[in-house]
């Protein structure tokens, strides 16, 4: 519920403050004190332009504050810019306008009117429509879009899959040649290095085993000398018995080496055609690594991820061909519920249009005509397939045609009216301005009577004239000019009965007063 308006320095109002509760709330004032600039200050919070020439001349900027369930939303302009915030916090003017429109909505010639945009139209029709019909129509389309949206990308993935499939078969088909091994890289580079220095390698053994078993002066032969001399002084005493064993020690471990180094010597040779296949082999590994590494692993990993791809890639056909019955199906769905939403919309049609039509004959326009035309689309949105119109001629010698068109801003809110009591209405508020321009008498009391009963369930604002609508609010404000500017002010008691006398009469006569006051009482 809009609860408070404040505007400071819009056109003539230095500033106003309007608290508003439930129910009816009007606006009067005599001609040209400014109270439509109060629903202009509402205008500009749901996107109106940001004139500069609205600001008061005395100052240089404007702001409009409006608080809805006790958020405010604000929008200051200066010659410059415009600054939008709701809650403190800057948005754009679209975020505040999708933010405030959804609360409140205002019903005027120059305002962005509610039946002025199209999709308004079967929205309002929609409000008369089974709700679980629209709502199974809305799940079969999300359901076909999202099955679209994923076998469009998968029918894209396709024309490109052949593509990247060749170069993931080349990628694996290159890894797989060379076949890489775990571990393989540090044997292959150790063979490599004894291949690589085998003469070197010989030369050093030779002199080893020289000089440990086979020159003339060895150093086995020393210590077998050695351990024989030691073996007869222990057999005199007992206390070289340790030394003569850890001199025996000393020989076997000299005597298993020498063995050891004869066979090592034995099976090393210098084998070119190895040496060859060994670094071709790691020429092989390098190069993976190269492109693919850095390291083996991570070339091992890498022809794992090409396997899956592959694999993912070769069963896109699979998905497609699944997906693609699936959305025929969702297809098939979203067509029928299309059709009985349709259906559904054509019978609250027919019996809107007369309920429509009647409120507005008793709203000041006898002759009008009200039709809702439904037009079939050549394809399904997320509202169904109708294009609906709320066709208007207020008078039988007048074609039919939109009421964006064919009505007049009074006759548009009153339109809007008829459609609020009978359709409900999207907002809990809702502004009227211009609603009983070129009205009065019986069809004065009528509007009346049926803003009062809007009023007893949504929040109404009215800017008005009329005495008649005045006396059913529920709070009267009157805008007044002084020699500093406009102002608003909250009228009751006497003073509200003096409001309502000029706008009976244009007097405060003593039979204008009395007439103010038997409106009041009939209204009690």
């Amino acid at each position: 519920m809009l609860e408070r308006l404040e505007v400071k320095n819009l056109a003539a109002i230095a500033a106003a403050t309007l608290r508003l509760g439930p129910g009816l709330t009007v606006l009067s004032g005599e001609t040209g004190t400014g109270k439509s600039i109060l629903v202009g200050a509402l205008g500009l919070l749901l996107g109106g332009k940001a004139d500069p020439s609205l600001i008061r001349p005395s100052a240089s900027s404007l702001l409009v504050t409006a608080w809805v369930s006790g958020a405010p939303y604000s929008r200051k302009v200066t010659a410059a810019r415009s600054v939008s915030r709701i809650d403190g916090e800057v948005v754009t003017i679209g975020e505040l306008r999708e933010a405030l429109s959804a609360r409140v909505t205002i019903h005027t010639q120059h305002a962005a009117l509610a039946l002025g945009r199209k999709n308004k139209h079967r929205d309002a029709l929609d409000r008369s429509v089974e709700q679980e019909v629209l709502n199974n129509y809305r799940k079969a389309f999300h359901q076909w879009r999202s099955l679209q949206k994923e076998v469009d990308e998968l029918r894209e993935k396709s024309a490109q899959r052949e593509r990247r499939l060749d170069i993931l078969r080349f990628e694996l088909e290159e890894i797989s040649k060379v076949n890489p091994q775990i571990d393989e890289l540090q044997a292959l580079q150790d063979e490599a290095r004894r291949l690589g220095h085998a003469d070197e390698i010989i030369m050093h053994l030779a002199t080893a085993q020289g000089a440990l078993s086979q020159g003339e002066q060895n150093a086995l032969e020393a210590v077998s000398l050695a351990l024989r001399e030691l073996q007869a002084a222990s057999r005199l005493t007992s206390s070289l018995e340790a030394l003569s064993a850890d001199l025996a020690g000393c020989h076997d471990s000299l005597s298993a080496i020498a063995s050891e180094l004869d066979s090592y010597g034995a099976s090393l040779e210098a084998d070119p055609q190895r040496l060859e296949q060994v670094q071709s082999r790691l020429a092989d590994l390098q190069r993976l690594m190269r492109k693919y590494g850095p390291e083996l692993d991570d070339v091992l990993s890498y022809a794992a991820d090409l396997r899956n791809e592959i694999e993912q890639l070769e069963s896109v056909d699979l998905r497609l061909s699944e997906l693609e019955k699936e959305l025929e199906l969702a297809e098939s769905r979203l067509s029928t519920a299309a059709v009985r939403l349709s259906e559904e919309r054509t019978a609250a049609a027919r019996r809107l249009q007369p309920l429509i039509e009647e409120e507005l004959h008793q709203l000041g326009m006898p002759a009008a005509t009200f039709k809702i035309r439904i037009k079939q689309l050549a394809e399904a949105g997320v509202s169904g397939k109708d294009d609906v119109s709320f066709l208007f001629a207020a008078t039988p010698d007048l074609e039919l045609a939109p009421v964006e068109k064919a009505a007049s801003g009074g006759e548009l809110s009153r339109i809007m009216l008829a459609l609020a009591l009978h359709t409900g209405a999207d907002s809990e508020t809702l502004v009227f301005d211009e609603i009983d321009v070129g009205i009065g008498g019986e069809t004065a009391g009528s509007v009346a009577a049926r803003l009062k009963r809007l009023a007893s369930k949504h929040q109404v604002l009215v800017v008005t004239h009329l005495a008649q609508i005045a006396a059913r609010a529920d709070a009267h404000f009157r805008v007044m000019r002084r020699e500093d500017g406009s102002v608003v002010e909250l009228v009751e008691g006497e003073q509200r009965v003096r409001e309502l006398a000029r706008m009976l009469s244009g007097s405060y006569s003593a039979t204008a007063l009395e007439h103010a006051r038997e409106l009041l009482s009939s209204h009690d």
